[in-house]
C-alpha cells in the first residue's frame, strides 16, 4: 500500500503532470461522497472522491455538472458524522481552521484540504475542544493526481472487502 501511495505521490513533483478525469470516475464520485464511511480504507474513498470533484470542478468538461456548494456541503456533513461516530474509530487527523475556514484530514500520510466549508454548531464545537490539533498544509497538491488516487482508493476497497 505505502509503495504505490508513494508513487502517486511523486507526480506531484512534476510540474507537467496533470490528472485526466473522465466522466465514469466523476459520476462514481458524485455517488460515493453520499456515503457514510465505516472504515478508515472508506473515509480515505469518501476523501479521494471529493478531491477528484474538486479538481473536475475547476475544468470546462465538468464546469456544469459539478459545483462547489454540492462539495462542500456533503463535506461539512460527512466531518460531523466521522467526529460524532464515538463507535468508529478512523485512523485520520482533522484539523479545522476557523479563520481560514479550512479543513485539513491527513489519512494514510496524505493530507487533504478542503476550504470554505460550512462550520456547523458540531464542528463549532470541535473547532473550540482540544481535540482540534492544528496542522500546517504540506504542500502536496492532491488535485494534480486527482484520478490516480481516486483509482487507488478504489482499489483498496475492492481488494479487502
Amino acid at each position: 500500500m505505502v509503495n504505490e501511495l508513494q508513487k502517486i505521490i511523486q507526480l506531484s513533483n512534476f510540474k507537467e503532470s496533470k490528472t485526466s478525469i473522465n466522466v465514469q470516475q466523476v459520476t462514481l464520485a458524485k455517488k460515493i461522497i453520499n456515503t457514510r464511511p465505516s472504515s478508515t480504507k472508506e473515509l480515505f474513498l469518501i476523501l479521494s472522491a471529493m478531491n477528484l470533484i474538486n479538481a473536475a470542478i475547476k475544468t470546462k468538461e465538468f464546469k456544469c455538472e459539478i459545483y462547489y456548494g454540492m462539495l462542500k456541503q456533503h463535506l461539512s456533513k460527512l466531518l460531523v458524522n466521522v467526529l460524532d461516530n464515538e463507535q468508529l474509530k478512523f485512523d485520520a487527523q482533522i484539523y479545522i481552521d476557523r479563520a481560514q475556514n479550512c479543513v485539513y484530514i491527513e489519512i494514510y500520510g496524505l493530507q487533504y484540504s478542503f476550504h470554505n466549508i460550512t462550520i456547523y454548531e458540531q464542528l463549532d464545537n470541535f473547532v473550540n475542544s482540544p481535540q482540534n490539533k492544528p496542522a500546517i498544509w504540506k504542500e502536496i497538491p492532491l488535485q494534480k493526481m486527482a484520478a490516480e488516487l481516486f483509482i487507488y482508493a478504489i482499489s483498496i476497497i475492492d481488494h479487502t472487502s
